[in-house]
């Protein structure tokens, strides 16, 4: 209930402007809670959406800044020249009831985007399309003791990094070389990956283009356990590695 001040009507206009106090009764309904909590979600949305990027990504440890823009829309710099940005889709988090946002790679021989859909306990990679330089891999992870020069050409539907297993499309690797750190350059062969889910994950194999036996295998399980092998058939590929090994982390 509200009350509000109106003026009082006298006889013949005669009141001389008093005023007489009323009661305002407002009828409360579900539609117009339903409503009410709308717009402050929405507004609230508005100004967390709108806050700058630093609530994304920290500033360094020197206090300088690694993105720019907004929650909404944004990008942040990588080394090399290379850069990912990010820009919500709210649209598409209804339609597939997660948060989702569409990532875009930039930087030398390298220009890709992607849709990504998050929610608790699942991480899906939609429609990859593009090209993108190995050496991005070393923007992203530095701590790689080589360097590649291929450029890759993806076209990958779907790929699951947590939660059930999805898997379809193909990576197409050019020829190109590779360097140990400190080392000299050696000869790295076109290679074709494929992505697919099977045996309860989800896989991505490379084979030497026009071969069939697997040189690299990544296997990322449904926990968001990866695990990123040479086969036998891959020793001599990266420089360093002269022996099968497999490495198992978290995304």
């Amino acid at each position: 209930m509200m009350k509000v001040w109106r003026t009082r009507d006298g006889d013949d206009g005669r009141a001389g402007g008093a005023f007489q106090f009323e009661r305002l009764t407002v009828r409360v309904t579900r539609w117009r809670v339903v409503l009410a909590g709308v717009a402050v979600g929405a507004y609230a949305l508005g100004l967390i959406a709108m806050a700058p990027s630093e609530i994304v990504v920290a500033r360094s440890s020197n206090g300088e800044r690694q993105a720019v823009g907004t929650v909404w829309a944004g990008e942040r710099a990588l080394p090399g020249g290379f850069g990912a940005g990010w820009t919500l889709m709210p649209f598409a988090s209804i339609l597939h009831l997660s948060a989702a946002e569409r990532i875009t790679l930039r930087g030398p021989e390298t220009e890709a985007s992607t849709q990504v859909l998050v929610r608790p306990g699942r991480v899906l990679i939609r429609d990859l399309e593009g090209t993108m330089s190995m050496r991005m891999l070393n923007a992203v992870a530095p701590g790689l003791p080589f360097a590649c020069s291929p450029v890759m050409r993806l076209e990958v539907e779907s790929l699951a990094l947590k939660g059930a297993p999805a898997g379809a499309g193909r990576i197409l690797s050019g020829p190109g070389e590779c360097a140990a750190t400190g080392g000299a350059a050696t000869p790295m062969a076109a290679l074709t990956g494929t992505v697919s889910a099977e045996e309860g994950a989800s896989n991505v194999v490379f084979t030497r283009a026009g071969g069939t036996e697997p040189v690299l295998r990544a296997r990322v399980q449904a926990d968001g356990t990866l695990t990123a092998s040479v086969e036998p058939g891959g020793v001599g590929l990266l420089p360093g590695i002269g022996a099968p090994m497999s490495i198992d982390t978290t995304l």
